[in-house]
């Protein structure tokens, strides 16, 4: 629901560009909220790289060996609190 609230919100505070005083808003807005955005992008690649890794590894196990058994055990949360993304 705070996502709906958000993108309704979003919806009535950017409407149409009608002037460039508008624009001009709609410019300053994007430029404060830019470097969050950047930051948040470099963190989901993380846990994308943080991903792959862990199912390149999987495939490398064999099914009931001790490291796939490993493996198996140690849900995704835990490899994701490990490492140096949060």
């Amino acid at each position: 629901i705070e996502t709906w609230s958000h993108f309704f919100h979003f919806i009535r505070k950017y409407v149409a560009i009608v002037s460039l005083e508008q624009h001009q808003r709609y410019k300053d807005d994007f430029n404060a909220e830019y470097e969050e955005y950047r930051n948040l992008h470099s963190q989901i690649d993380k846990i994308i790289k943080k991903f792959r890794q862990f199912q390149e590894q999987w495939k490398s196990v064999t099914p009931g060996s001790k490291a796939y058994q490993v493996k198996k055990d140690k849900p995704m949360k835990t490899v994701l609190h490990h490492s140096s993304v949060w």
